[in-house]
């Protein structure tokens, strides 16, 4: 039975007649009145919470039939629909200019201001050619789990994002009126790499467009010199299918094989532009047998290509013929004569030296553009980042010397360190082929093995990136070194420690520094002219706090230059790779793309770099469809390429910033931000409420596996320590819930330490007000009140206080079973003790920003709030999802008993029906109640039976009227998740 109180009307039920349409809208109306009234009430009863009586109300009219199906899902689609418009509006806004003509002649002014020195003159075409023939900047695209759109609506959001069309955005929108709103039903590893080709093509197109500009102006300003200018400015790489950090579900043959399809794909391009150039030098025997033998080497390259594609992609390596096929195969790419090109030089070369032979200026600068598109990217469509964790490296070296403790323990340390060290110096690289890959089963030792095969069967002039998580000591970067050197790749491989751990972060450059006082470590960055290392947002802010942790991630960039300085380095390229998001909680500056860029890339590491001499290339990811969809379409991806070159290009600012004076109070206010995060992070309270729910209110969002785990008998959430959550996940929840605690955690307190430093600092500083600028965005979107109507879905007073105000004795016993599961997992206790926690934070915080607005006021500042149209359609899509949640929980109590012979109780499943573990609990129960009647043997016996078990009969009631219901309730539930996405603007 469901509970039905009397109340107010919120909508017409079916039977009053309309559309399912007609019936939302009224709906929506009168919640949207009720809300204001609930709020008025708080003035005079603190205790009132808008948001939990506007469930309650929402709920009611469920119960009475005034909210249909059918009408709730209409409302939810409306509330959605606004939501998904309101980010393309902010997407719009956050791209900038978009029109190609005004982009390409801010890129025209860019390129000519290049070929101009300091003092005006023009530089020498040697000089320009070194300008523009570096990169500046790299966009790196991963597959992390943030694909929270179908790809229907992915190109409506950007397709609202480009036009302010009336008509058109009306379309828009009634294309993808009956499209849920949810990621694509089929989300793993292939389509996540068809997504990122997408976006990857989109950003080479933009770069040619950019080629051509160049050309423009040295044809102009170099008429005799433009053919040996080759333009870079900008590299495209891709982890997708290359992240083993956490993740054993690739196989090494899935890596290989989408190595190999990112080639393919960029030669097949490239074989049609061949062709082409061919066929208009027809008359030209010469010329027409020149471009034939390019075209043959390159067809027989990617023939190659897809035939180990082909058989990587059907992999049996249980299967001996399989194995026959792919040496066969093997042989033929390998050999001598194989005819394929081994490498983007080799390649670019075939193309210089028909450029150097044509004459015609047309088929000239073809040629020209097709070279450096060549020489910018070799044969492929990106480079390639490998990922693993520091422990796989540790794992797969500890026999080697001997290693029994750990590689940071000052005890053994040193030892440590000497013993790779002089492994380094003495070992002979070793052959593989494809056959020793299958055999190793250290992870570390594997992918090494991969980068070979990479190398050798794809493009060997084109360096991999060896980006290392959790690197927290220099012996890791060593052991790489070791491995590297052990499989004869040393040369061709970037090792890159990726920070983003606490430990990582406050000894970044000591670790760096470690590394470089060992000769041969030195020697090989000398080599390698680069020294690269990686800075991750996401982890750091979930345990440090966001704007914490970007303080620390610009002291290792610092302290960079003054390291280089010391070991005579500064002629190496310093590569920077900031693996941040598109969330505030990633990393992701909310502003705009220049406040983006400025957050990491700031002006005072860029002085330090310029003052050093130093040469550096910033490099940032874009995640998942999240980031993806800045490139869905070429218009957007050159806009975004244009932002980059304006950031690149952009002067070296002199002026000193008091940020960096202020080193006491900076350093302490920072400080107490991460003693904020760091004792929240291992209160096991906080644990509690990110596993109350988990990540159960949204869709799947990625292809890696999140499984959660759970105490068979009684259903509790196994989440121990947040350290069990990857970063996305963790900062997904916190969104749902309406608190943004990772990046406005801890800065309350900061301010309350000294307010009028904070004040001072806050108007005087560029950088602190940019910093500060995430916060405000968080504070934003935080909202307290929502956090604690859904804690309090927990409370078994509440519900016990409910059953005391019925009279009807069903009613009253299933209120009564729903306050016994809570009452038994304990949980609301714990969590309105860390929700105490936030708040008094909060409270600090708000009292700040609000006095900085106050002093600010006749500067023409403006509240820290959300629009008042948001404002209330998130709180009513919290409403909605509360009512539906109390529905799914009275459902549940429901569900029959049963024995424990299924690995769950029934306690234990009704709780994990609570938490929104949905899907598996409807999974099993489905096996325990049968909808299908079991078998029984209808042969002769010489007796008649008439008697029938239980256990054979259907249990299609208990689907019809239980388990059906508690699944559309949670596919509504999840359908409000992805709304609420839509408001922040990106999953975690």
């Amino acid at each position: 039975m469901l509970e039905i109180v009397a109340g107010t009307s919120l909508g017409a039920s079916s039977e009053a007649g309309g559309s399912p349409l007609d019936r939302a809208a009224a709906a929506l109306r009168n919640a949207h009145e009720r809300l204001a009234a609930h709020r008025t009430r708080v003035e005079t009863d603190p205790f009132t919470s808008p948001i939990r009586l506007m469930a309650l109300d929402l709920k009611r009219g469920m119960d009475r039939g005034e909210i249909d199906v059918a009408t709730l899902e209409a409302m939810i689609a409306r509330l959605s629909t606004d939501a998904f418009i309101g980010r393309a509006d902010r997407l719009s806004v956050y791209l900038g200019e978009v029109d190609f003509a005004a982009n390409e002649a801010t890129v025209e002014r860019l390129i000519h201001g290049a070929a101009t020195g300091p003092d005006g003159v023009r530089l020498s075409a040697e000089e320009f050619a070194h300008r523009v023939g570096r990169i500046l900047y790299g966009f790196v695209f991963t597959a992390h789990p943030t694909f929270s759109l179908s790809n229907k609506l992915q190109q409506a959001i950007v397709g609202l994002a480009l036009t302010d069309d009336r008509a058109r955005r009306q379309q828009i929108l009634a294309e993808i009126e009956q499209v849920p709103h949810r990621p694509e039903q089929r989300l793993d590893l292939a389509e996540e790499l068809r997504q990122s080709v997408v976006a990857i093509t989109n950003v080479r197109i933009a770069l040619m467009r950019v080629y051509r500009i160049v050309l423009k102006v040295a044809e102009e300003l170099y008429p005799e010199d433009w053919r040996r200018i080759s333009p870079k400015l900008a590299s495209v790489a891709s982890w997708v299918g290359y992240d083993m950090d956490g993740r054993s579900d690739i196989p090494w043959t899935a890596t290989l094989a989408h190595r190999l399809i990112i080639q393919e794909k960029q030669l097949a391009a490239w074989h049609e532009e061949i062709r082409e150039l061919a066929r208009s030098v027809a008359d030209d025997d010469t010329l027409a047998a020149s471009l034939e033998l390019v075209e043959a080497r390159i067809v027989l390259t990617a023939e190659s290509s897809r035939s180990l594609i082909e058989l990587f992609q059907a992999a049996k390596l249980e299967n001996d013929e399989w194995w026959q096929r792919l040496a066969r195969v093997s042989r033929r790419s390998l050999g001598k004569g194989a005819g394929r090109i081994t490498g983007g030089q080799e390649l670019a070369a075939l193309v210089q030296r028909v450029l150097d032979r044509v004459e015609d200026p047309a088929l000239a600068r073809r040629l020209w553009l097709l070279h450096a598109d060549i020489s910018a990217h070799g044969l492929g469509l990106a480079r390639t980042h490998m990922r693993i964790n520091a422990i796989q490296l540790h794992n797969a070296i500890r026999k080697t010397i001997g290693m029994e403790h750990a590689p940071d323990d000052p005890s053994y340390r040193q030892s440590y360190v000497e013993e790779v060290a002089r492994l380094i110096e003495s070992v002979q690289p070793v052959s593989v082929h494809l056959g020793t890959i299958n055999g190793e089963k250290a992870t570390a030792k594997r992918i090494f093995m991969l980068v070979h095969q990479m190398l050798n069967l794809v493009d060997r002039d084109e360096p991999i990136r060896f980006l290392i998580a959790e690197c927290e000591t220099s012996f890791t970067l060593l052991a790489a070194l070791y491995f590297a050197k052990l499989f004869g790749v040393e040369d061709r491989i970037d090792i890159s420690p990726l920070f983003e751990t606490r430990t990582a972060l406050v000894r970044g450059v000591e670790i760096v520094a470690g590394a470089l006082e060992v000769p041969v470590y030195r020697d090989y960055i000398r080599k390698r002219g680069r020294l690269c290392v990686q800075t991750g947002f996401s982890d750091a802010g979930r345990f440090l706090g966001q704007t914490a942790a970007c303080y620390l991630i610009e002291k290792i960039r610092l302290s960079l230059a003054p390291l280089l300085q010391k070991h005579r380095l500064t002629d190496v390229e310093l590569v920077i790779f900031d693996t941040h998001g598109e969330s505030i909680g990633r990393g992701a500056h909310p502003g705009s793309f220049r406040d983006r860029f400025a957050y990491y890339d700031t002006a005072e590491s860029r002085r330090l770099f310029r003052d050093a001499g130093l040469s550096v290339r910033e490099e940032t990811s874009f995640q998942g469809s999240d980031g993806y969809q800045y490139f869905l379409t070429e218009q957007t991806a050159f806009a975004v390429v244009t932002r980059v070159l304006e950031h690149a290009f952009c002067p070296v600012e002199d002026q000193p910033d008091p940020f960096y004076a202020e080193r006491v109070y900076v350093g302490e206010f920072f400080t107490s931000i991460e003693q904020f995060n760091e004792e929240v992070i291992q209160n096991r309270d906080y644990a509690a409420l990110l596993g109350a729910w988990g990540t159960n209110m949204l869709w799947q969002t990625g292809s890696r596996p999140s499984k959660r785990q759970y105490d068979g008998a009684t259903g509790r959430m196994s989440l121990d320590h947040p350290s069990q959550l990857r970063a996305i996940p963790h900062n997904a929840i916190l969104q749902q819930l309406g608190m943004l605690a990772n990046t406005i955690g801890g800065v309350g307190r900061a301010i309350a330490k000294d307010p009028e430093a904070f004040h001072r600092l806050y108007a005087e500083s560029p950088r602190f007000r940019r910093l500060l600028g995430m916060v405000e965005h968080a504070f934003k979107w935080t909202d307290l009140e929502v956090v604690k109507a859904y804690i309090d879905l927990y409370d078994p007073g509440t519900w016990l206080a409910r059953a005391q105000s019925h009279e009807d004795d069903a009613r009253i016993e299933e209120l009564r079973k729903v306050a016994e599961i809570f009452e038994q997992l304990r949980l609301h206790e714990r969590l309105v003790r860390i929700y105490r926690v936030f708040l008094r934070d909060y409270m600090d915080l708000a009292r700040a920003l609000r006095e900085h607005r106050r002093r600010t006021r006749d500067a023409g500042a403006t509240p820290i709030v959300v629009d008042r149209t948001a404002r209330d359609n998130i709180h009513l899509l919290h409403a909605l999802r509360l009512a539906l949640m109390q529905r799914l929980d009275v459902l549940a109590v429901h569900v029959p008993d049963f024995s424990d012979r299924h690995s769950v109780s029934h306690s234990g499943l009704l709780a994990r029906l609570t938490q929104l573990d949905v899907e598996p609990a409807l999974d099993l129960l489905k096996q325990i109640f049968p909808m299908t009647e079991p078998q029984v043997q209808t042969h002769d016996f010489g007796v008649e039976a008439t008697y029938q078990s239980e256990e054979s009969q259907s249990y299609s009631q208990e689907h019809a009227l239980i388990f059906e219901p508690i699944d559309r309730l949670y596919t509504q539930i999840r359908r409000i998740g992805s709304a609420v996405v839509h408001h922040l603007g990106a999953v975690g």
